[in-house]
């Protein structure tokens, strides 16, 4: 830059740079990197005249003096006592990344991501230090340039499917994204009082810097394809099978050897649902400013097509950044605005079996020998398999849904005095959103009510009112004391409408008037709820020798969402620091070129337990008829609590920052322990109260673990080699369950309560029976614990020891969780040409596969099944102790989940690749130019018989099941960036 004027350029990859437009005279010429020491230079240039300038910077560890976004606040990382992970998005964005949690995924250590469905645009699950509640939201609050942004979607459900949620935070381009920070122990989250129990995601978006006007284009384009299909019998193996069951039970043959020669191939629906989908990003910015004012504007559209037809998502996001520095720079106002709009095309998915299965479930059940069209043109119906021709199901159901958001902040700093600023921060978040659902008559459901439709809208709205001081100063050359005070107001709102429709006399209206369908089957709902947060808050640094460390925060929040008599909940932390490499005895040696240790303690809440649920509420509860006139009946709905408060996480945390060799090896380790109490808990109450059950705080669900980041600067000079690992590993139990001997949960397809929660044990444990082999021919079944078995059926093991098999012998089978997590990503640069790969591990984790058992035992006979129900099946040719008979079970002792269903999850993946070439700007005329190619999921090493280890059907990394979930992506994009 030349310093004072707005003259400035950025180097290519080569050092090579050009300034253009400097008047002739003698200027001050300062080259300045991030990891470098500033040089400057006088330079004489002359009119007509190129100046040649070089540079030679001198590394230093600028990283220990770098500023990182904290709650409220900016702080030196030198002076962080809290575990606070900070990921430069620029440098680990690569392929598609649709929202910031696929941004984040197994880059930082101690943080879980799962995907709720891989479907485009669907919704993900993030966990920071494990699960801590049950029953109320375990999911990280998110902070976007100081704006706490609501994290559910506004994208109203759909009849007939339980769809899963949809991404909230897709309406953020991760383009716009400069950096994030996520805060993970108490002393980094207590600041967030009620709403820092899960965590804190802080994220900051880019900036206009001083300087010429910067204008940057990125763009890639690229084609996604299902890594796998489950392998079902084919159209002859399954008639053959058919022919093979019966024949096992002495019934004559279904097909005939005519009718099986004449089939053919048949049909492999999943062939017909999956495809290969094209996807396309395209992103542009301006930045600049100078002394006084900066900006940054972009707009960005994102077209992504699923490998399920039927199936997509299309968004537009425009932002705008704005500061402006004032009397004398002691004022600055700045405004933060981002709009999107979202057009969701969902395809019908979920967890329910018949009419109501999903794409995915119906592909996979359905008869292979059924042609796609009947004689007549229209979708064929299995007359024998209750679900659905998954194309008809795919082109015949209209699911749309838009969502337009805008969410903001603006603000005012202003220095009254010497190290004294007030902050007033303004902010709003606002989502509406519309969902068109038409079932047609081209069904089998549209067909039986002759025509299905809903129309919703949702709109959720939230409004900030923030004011704050902070005191920063230094008392000699000894002292740093930083002081942080305010108050914040955040109120919330939400209303939406549902209308439905059946027995239209045309489909042609599809949605568009609900007024052709018959009155008779109208039914419309409405609802609009509020919650408000008040809070009052603190927080002290004190530096001395700048070295000891001490941080002190307190929050006070009340909520109404809490009972009347617990209105305010309190939250403090504490957290001290100690730089070691900066005393006396740690200057003779060069090997730790830093080392912070660092321990903290404290509380903090998590306030998403609904809204009311402590108050009395009134519902409609049926009608009455008087003089022949229907009344609706209005009655309470739940037993008032007025002690109902918040969950309450107590967390204990010991750490150390470290560097190695003049920083050339740099990371952290962690060592914590999470104890989460008061937790929401329907609790049995006597029968004359009119109810079952109360709604309590009670129970404990305890997290501990220990996380690991490292990095490296391997090679340095032409080629460049650095390395970026992380490892984590958390324990989840619980600890109590006010007196509960268990509680069952789980339910999808045909299969329910199918994990647990008891003291002791995981959250969600997997629970059912052990499988110990099959039963042969020779053994003497009718003296074992399942007298009615028949040789080929699965031999459950008599775990209490009481002769017979019955719910009392299952047992815990898995856990969710996994016992180590992984990420390692290397970046190898050679002149213009750079390559990164980053790899991800999950490992000791189970996944339920309920595909298999209902494969295994199907509701009906004619369902398809895995193949190798079929080519490994028991028969008394094939004395298998491993995959039974096939043949429908007389007896289920109690249930069907078993051993066999709950697989191993782990595996490893090569997540991202990409391999960027900087292309030669001095010809071009550009600022920077580059070109890249990009894979995703090339790769995965897993023992997992599934369509992918990592996916949920629920969306919940609490409750991890695998009921034909849509599966994650291939991709391969290409693209390019240009700075002018």
């Amino acid at each position: 830059v030349v310093p004072g004027t707005t003259f400035a350029a950025l180097t290519n990859v080569n050092g090579n740079y050009t300034i253009a437009g400097v008047p002739s005279g003698t200027h001050t010429l300062r080259a300045s990197r991030v990891g470098y020491g500033a040089a400057e230079r006088t330079v004489t240039v002359a009119a007509g005249q190129a100046v040649t300038s070089n540079f030679t910077l001198v590394a230093q560890a600028v990283e220990l003096e770098g500023i990182v976004a904290v709650g409220y606040g900016t702080a030196r990382r030198r002076d962080v006592t809290g575990a606070v992970a900070s990921v430069d998005v620029d440098q680990i964005k690569t392929g598609v990344t649709a929202s910031v949690a696929q941004v984040l995924q197994g880059h930082v250590p101690g943080v879980q991501i799962t995907q709720a469905s891989a479907e485009p645009g669907g919704g993900v699950s993030v966990r920071i230090r494990g699960s801590g509640s049950i029953n109320a939201d375990n999911e990280p609050l998110y902070v976007i340039d100081g704006l706490p942004i609501s994290n559910v979607a506004a994208t109203p459900g759909a009849p007939v499917f339980n769809t899963r949620p949809r991404n909230p935070l897709n309406a953020l381009s991760p383009d716009d994204i400069e950096s994030i920070e996520v805060l993970k122990d108490a002393s980094a989250t207590a600041i967030y009082g009620s709403r820092g129990a899960n965590g804190v995601i802080l994220i900051t978006t880019k900036r206009g810097r001083a300087g010429g006007l910067n204008v940057e284009y990125e763009g890639y384009m690229g084609y996604q394809a299902p890594t796998r299909q489950l392998e079902m019998l084919g159209a002859v193996e399954y008639m053959a099978l058919l022919n093979d069951l019966r024949r096992d039970q002495r019934e004559a043959p279904e097909f005939t050897p005519e009718e099986m020669a004449a089939v053919g191939r048949g049909v492999n629906w999943q062939e017909e649902i999956f495809r290969s989908a094209p996807v396309t990003n395209h992103h542009l910015s301006l930045s600049g400013g100078g002394d006084s004012h900066r900006f940054y504007a972009s707009l960005s559209a994102f077209d992504q097509e699923g490998v399920t037809i039927s199936s997509g998502t299309t968004r537009y996001t425009a932002r705008m950044n704005v500061e402006q520095n004032a009397v004398g720079d002691r004022l600055k106002i700045g405004l933060n605005l981002n709009a999107s709009f979202i057009n969701d095309d969902n395809v019908p998915l979920g967890t329910v079996s018949n009419e109501a299965a999903g794409i995915i479930t119906s592909a996979i059940y359905q008869d292979p020998t059924m042609s796609i069209l009947d004689g007549k043109g229209r979708y064929e119906q299995s007359t024998l398999v209750n679900v659905e021709n998954p194309l008809g199901l795919a082109r015949e159901v209209d699911d749309f849904a838009r969502t337009n958001r805008t969410f903001g902040n603006a603000f005012a700093e202003y220095d009254l005095l010497e190290g004294l600023r007030a902050k007033v921060n303004l902010g709003t978040d606002r989502q509406a959103a519309r969902r068109d659902f038409y079932m047609t008559t081209n069904t089998r459901r549209g067909a039986e009510q002759s025509g299905l439709a809903q129309v919703g809208s949702n709109e959720r709205t939230s409004a900030l009112a923030e004011f704050t001081l902070n005191y920063n100063r230094e008392v000699g050359d000894d002292h740093r004391i930083d002081l942080l005070g305010g108050s914040t107001y955040q109120t919330f709102s939400a209303m939406n409408l549902l209308a439905n429709a059946e027995t239209f006399v045309s489909d042609a209206f599809r949605s568009d008037n609900l007024a052709a369908g018959d009155r008779a089957t109208f039914d419309v709902g409405s609802n609009r709820n509020r919650n408000q947060l008040l809070s009052y808050l603190g927080r002290a640094n004190y530096t001395l020798l700048d070295r000891y460390l001490l941080t002190v925060s307190f929050r006070a929040d009340g909520s109404s969402r809490f009972g009347a008599e617990r209105k305010f909940g309190y939250f403090p932390s504490a957290a001290l620091g100690w730089r070691v490499s900066d005393e006396d005895f740690m200057q003779a040696q060069d090997l730790v070129s830093d080392l912070k240790l660092r321990v903290s303690y404290g509380i903090t809440g998590n306030q998403e337990i609904g809204n009311y649920n402590s108050l009395v509420l009134l519902g409609v509860t049926g009608r009455a008829y008087f003089d022949e006139t229907p009344h609706v009946g209005i009655s309470p709905t739940q037993v008032p609590n007025p002690e109902l408060k918040w969950e309450t996480t107590r967390q204990f945390d010991v750490g150390m920052d470290f560097g190695f060799l003049e920083n050339r090896v740099t990371g952290s380790a962690d060592y914590f322990i999470k104890n989460t109490s008061d937790l929401l808990l329907n609790l049995p109450i006597p029968a004359t109260t009119g109810f079952g059950v109360m709604l309590q705080n009670v129970g404990a669900v305890r997290n501990h673990g220990w996380e690991l980041a490292l990095n490296t600067d391997n090679l340095t000079g032409d080629f460049g080699w650095t390395t970026r690992f992380n490892a984590s590993s958390v324990r989840n139990r619980v600890t109590d369950l006010a007196g509960l001997p268990m509680i069952l949960q789980g339910q999808a397809g045909f299969t329910r309560e199918f994990t647990i929660l008891r003291e002791g044990t995981p959250l969600n444990s997997y629970y059912g029976y052990i499988v110990d082999g099959i039963f042969q021919r020779e053994e003497n079944i009718a003296q074992s614990p399942q007298p009615e078995a028949r040789p080929g059926e699965l031999k459950y093991r008599d775990v209490n020891g009481d002769g017979k098999i019955t719910p009392d012998d299952r047992t815990v089978l898995g856990s969710p969780f996994p016992d180590l997590a992984v990420g390692l990503g290397n970046t190898l640069s050679y002149g213009p040409l750079e390559l990164d790969a980053f790899i991800q591990g999950s490992f000791g984790n189970e996944i339920i596969n309920l595909n298999r058992i209902e494969s295994e035992n199907p509701i009906s006979f004619r369902r398809n099944r895995l193949r190798e129900s079929y080519t490994d099946r028991w028969t008394p040719q094939n004395p298998t102790n491993k995959t039974p008979s096939g043949i429908p079970v007389r007896v289920a002792y109690g249930g069907v989940v078993n051993s066999r269903a709950v697989e191993d999850a782990s595996y490893v993946r090569l997540r991202n690749v990409e391999l960027r070439y900087q292309l030669p700007t001095s010809r071009l005329g550009l600022r920077s130019a580059a070109m890249f190619i990009s894979g995703q999921n090339l790769w995965t090493l897993t023992g997992y018989s599934g369509f992918d280890p990592e996916v949920s059907s629920f969306g919940d990394s609490n409750l991890v099941v695998d009921y034909s979930a849509y599966p994650n992506a291939r991709t391969v994009t290409a693209g390019m960036r240009v700075g002018l």
